[in-house]
């Protein structure tokens, strides 16, 4: 791992933390209601999702929200797994984010 992934992983923890704490409160607040909004548990999601992508060590930015661009190339959302080719309107579905990496982001690339 590079100091670059350390600090990304003490980022994301403490972020993660946060969130989780977030839906503890959340729990707490609603649980009484049968319908109510899934905002912190769908953050709580991108956010996992996301501390996923930095161990997996692949170049990638935030695209948008809840999106990621990984290898300036294709598009990733965070809590569906869904993907697409920057610049194509076709989404398509992923087993995740490892299946996906593995074999979509880095293929060709023989020096993993």
């Amino acid at each position: 791992m590079t100091n670059l992934q350390v600090t990304e992983l003490e980022r994301i923890d403490k972020q993660i933390e946060a969130q989780e704490e977030r839906v503890r409160l959340a729990n707490i607040r609603f649980y009484h209601k049968d319908r109510h909004g899934m905002g912190e548990w769908n953050e709580l999601d991108r956010l996992q999702t996301e501390r996923e992508l930095i161990l997996t060590g692949v170049e990638w930015d935030h695209f948008g929200s809840g999106t990621v661009l990984i290898k300036d190339r294709f598009i990733y959302s965070l809590k569906t797994g869904k993907w697409r080719v920057q610049g194509k309107n076709t989404w398509y579905r992923s087993k995740g984010l490892k299946h996906f990496v593995d074999n979509y982001a880095n293929k060709g690339d023989t020096a993993r």
